[in-house]
């Protein structure tokens, strides 16, 4: 934890004092947004010496646990078309998993995502298109049991360099579509990471829209050796609905 906290002392530091960009409050827009998030996990995870456990968290584990994941994620858009983009999403959650020569097991997730970005916006003819290129920062913590006792438990946490684009299309007078996708990872933090986002934002007033959105975020990771305690892999792809309100002043 600490080290995301440097993280983001660094970036906003570095930020803020690149040339050109003036404080003046007129010379900035802001969005403030909450999203509730319905997930899925599939895949699978290595956790100490238990190998490629297949991870299923379905609707339905949620559903019957009442568990169920949140983000903010803060946005400031300069006038030059420069800007900053930062989230923190978390989910708990519980689900089915199966692992070879051990059957079934429960599958206990934390799962915990930091991401700041850099924003470069052109306006086009349709809506803003965004250029993005940042950080997403993982904290990983996964307990496999069998009949509620714990058999193994092991936590991670890595930092992926991301690139992406976000294209945001005006459909009518109040309805904007939503369009993002990015990849990172490259072998620096994960071997590879890819996101892909799709939506809609409505805008109920001047100043608060509401969002509904699908998304899909896939990582592929791993430490350690096979059959070591401190062995850890998450392939995983964390997908479901958004639903978010966006405060615009």
């Amino acid at each position: 934890m600490i080290n995301l906290l440097k993280a983001i002392v660094v970036f906003l530091v570095l930020f803020l004092i690149s040339p050109g960009l003036g404080i003046a409050a007129d010379n900035w827009d802001f969005i403030i947004a909450p999203y509730a998030l319905v997930p899925s996990i599939d895949g699978d995870a290595s956790v100490g010496r238990v190998e490629g456990a297949d991870i299923d968290v379905g609707p339905k584990d949620i559903i019957e646990n009442l568990e169920l994941g949140a983000m903010i994620q803060v946005e400031a858009h300069h006038k030059s078309g420069y800007g900053l983009s930062m989230a923190y999403n978390f989910m708990d959650l519980s689900g089915g998993a199966s692992a070879p020569g051990r059957g079934s097991l429960d599958a206990d997730i934390y799962q915990g995502i930091f991401e700041g970005y850099a924003i470069y916006r052109v306006s086009t003819d349709k809506g803003p298109l965004d250029f993005y290129g940042g950080i997403r920062w993982w904290d990983i913590d996964v307990e496999l049991k069998v009949n509620g006792l714990k058999v193994v438990e092991n936590t991670a946490d890595w930092v992926d360099p991301v690139v992406g684009l976000r294209w945001m299309p005006q459909i009518s007078d109040s309805w904007h579509v939503i369009l993002k996708g990015d990849i990172g990872g490259f072998g620096i933090g994960s071997d590879f990471t890819w996101n892909l986002q799709g939506g809609l934002m409505w805008d109920a007033t001047d100043y608060l829209s509401l969002v509904f959105q699908y998304r899909a975020l896939s990582v592929d990771y791993s430490t350690g050796n096979v059959g070591d305690l401190d062995r850890f892999a998450y392939d995983t792809i964390t997908h479901g609905p958004l639903f978010g309100l966006a405060f615009q002043f």
